[in-house]
């Protein structure tokens, strides 16, 4: 049970906040995620390819919701070469498109990318 000071001092910090920080958003996301891997594999991703196909829409949620957070300004990354930070974001980006676009073939039909089945290796 909370004191009546403990009470106003969270009702204080609260109150100066709108929104919960970036890290608590990308915690409920995950964990959103990881509910819906697992009703995925409870209903519909028994087999080795299900479970494939399960995870790279997981995989590929995860890299949009980044790509946002990049795009938007709200997350950025860079890298310290020695000398002070240097801005990565750009690089960033361009990786997480890649990335979406290789599972986006992947997920579809029409898509380029080529998997090997066990008997061609």
């Amino acid at each position: 049970m909370m004191t009546g000071k403990r009470e106003s001092e969270d009702k204080d910090w609260h109150a100066g906040r709108s929104e919960p920080n970036l890290g608590q958003k990308a915690a409920e996301l995950e964990k959103g995620s990881e509910a819906a891997l697992r009703h995925m594999e409870g209903v519909h991703a028994t087999s080795a390819p299900g479970r494939f196909i399960a995870w790279c829409k997981q995989e590929q949620a995860s890299l949009e919701q980044e790509l946002e957070l990049l795009v938007s300004g709200k997350v950025r990354t860079g890298e310290d070469i020695g000398a002070g930070w240097i801005d990565t974001t750009d690089e960033s980006i361009e990786r997480a498109k890649a990335r979406l676009a290789e599972l986006n073939d992947l997920l579809t039909e029409a898509g380029s990318a080529t998997v090997a089945r066990p008997g061609d290796l």
